[in-house]
């Protein structure tokens, strides 16, 4: 397998997204866990100041990916540069929250050390996402589907992640973080043995290797319907980045299947990623049958239909059919959207163009998505941290409800470039 370019490239994913989903679930729980049984006792805002680290990060990312990766250096060096940095500062921020476990944490000292931390730590992993979907493009040919079923291999690396934190560690613990530096470290270390992929951007203007004509996409309405529509979502989306575990923690969600052990909300939220993967598998077929505007639309109504089902508070509805809507939504919307974006931009700004979906997605969109999260979990708890969570669900099913609109009524799919002709400058 690790002889062809397509098993190295999910080896690569895997060890990607395995890192990223060892600590970013639980992390949550562990924060705003009390001290007294184990947590840090984190506010809600506090916890969305930790994760709006990821919001900067997204910020800065396109600033350097273009430069990096299409002008000076190798994706592949790229890549493991990054996740060796990356890889100290998870140890780094495991150290710090261990020194405060068990000794009647303060949220007040920890929160500003960690979030610079995780800061550095999330501006590198802003740039490898960027490039891990870069270094696949450039060297996978898509017309067999082979990106999405690399790409699925990485959502495998997520759900590995969610059962061993869930079945062998102690999620509330720095022990989640610890093991996202170890995959993360054998991250840099495999980097060694991907494509060598050069960058393609020698001899252009600085402005344009850092991404600034994919700017020029913005003048086609599809494309500035899509970046809005993600906008919203990913906005939306914090709510459940931040509190599903807690909340399904509420509602006493522990699944028992027997010789398979007791799933705890960790590992009951890798129903979304196992729904994924059978998506990504899926869509190179629906793309060519029912087209990219379709699927991007049934995505968007997976989003609707998984808040309503949070809304509601039925938990077996949620297991069952809200939290694989998660992947389902994930799959047919962001990354099909991300193949959209790949297929219109020009070849030798691919990862300009990325890095401007992330910045779009992933930056400010994220950022106020943290704080309108925190701020309305906030509103609704009680002095006995007690909350209202029909009242804080029914703002992101709303948010859902107009992105869904907005895009139904707006966009139009573009033509396909056949694959004779060269993309235009």
């Amino acid at each position: 397998m690790l002889r062809s370019v397509p098993g190295r490239l999910s080896v690569m994913m895997f060890l990607q997204y395995f890192g990223l989903g060892a600590w970013i679930v639980p992390l949550t729980r562990y924060l705003q866990t009390p001290a007294s049984d184990g947590g840090l006792g984190f506010t809600p805002q506090q916890v969305g100041f930790i994760y709006m680290t990821f919001a900067f990060g997204a910020l800065i990312a396109p600033l350097v990916v273009g430069l990096l990766a299409d002008r000076w250096f190798a994706v592949e060096r790229v890549i493991g540069c990054t996740n060796a940095v990356m890889a100290v500062l998870l140890m780094l921020a495991a150290w710090w929250c261990n020194r405060f476990t068990d000794t009647g944490a303060n949220p007040g000292i920890i929160v500003g050390p960690l979030f610079l931390i995780l800061l550095g730590y999330a501006v590198g992993c802003q740039i490898t996402l960027t490039l891990s979907n870069v270094i696949a493009f450039r060297n996978l040919d898509d017309r067999a589907g082979a990106f999405w079923h690399v790409r699925l291999v990485g959502t495998l690396g997520w759900i590995v992640a969610g059962v061993f934190v869930g079945w062998v560690l102690n999620p509330i613990s720095p022990q989640p973080l610890m093991a996202a530096a170890v995959a993360t470290t054998l991250a840099a270390l495999f980097s060694r043995f991907l494509p060598h992929t050069p960058p393609k951007g020698y001899g252009r203007p600085l402005a344009e290797v850092i991404g600034l004509p994919a700017a020029k996409m913005l003048r086609d309405r599809s494309f500035v319907v899509f970046a809005a529509v993600l906008f919203l979502a990913n906005l939306m989306n914090q709510f459940y980045t931040l509190f599903t575990g807690p909340y399904l923690q509420e509602l006493g969600v522990r699944v028992n299947l027997g010789v398979l052990g007791t799933w705890s909300p960790e590992v009951v939220m890798t129903l979304a990623q196992w729904c994924e993967i059978g998506c990504m598998a899926a869509t190179p077929w629906l793309l060519v049958r029912i087209g990219l505007r379709r699927l991007m639309i049934l995505g968007l109504l997976g989003f609707v239909l998984r808040n309503s089902l949070l809304y509601s508070g039925n938990a077996a509805a949620i297991v069952a059919i809200g939290l694989p809507m998660h992947g389902w939504s994930y799959a047919f919307f962001s990354m099909v959207g991300a193949h959209f974006v790949d297929r219109e931009a020009p070849a030798h700004l691919r990862a300009g163009a990325q890095a401007l979906v992330t910045f779009l997605s992933n930056g400010p969109a994220v950022l106020a998505g943290n704080l309108l999260a925190g701020s309305v979990v906030a509103a609704n708890r009680t002095a006995e941290n007690i909350t209202d969570w029909s009242a804080v669900w029914v703002i992101p099913l709303a948010g859902y409800a107009v992105a869904l609109c907005v895009f139904v009524s707006l966009f139009r799919e573009p033509p396909e470039r056949t694959s004779m002709g060269p993309r235009p400058e």
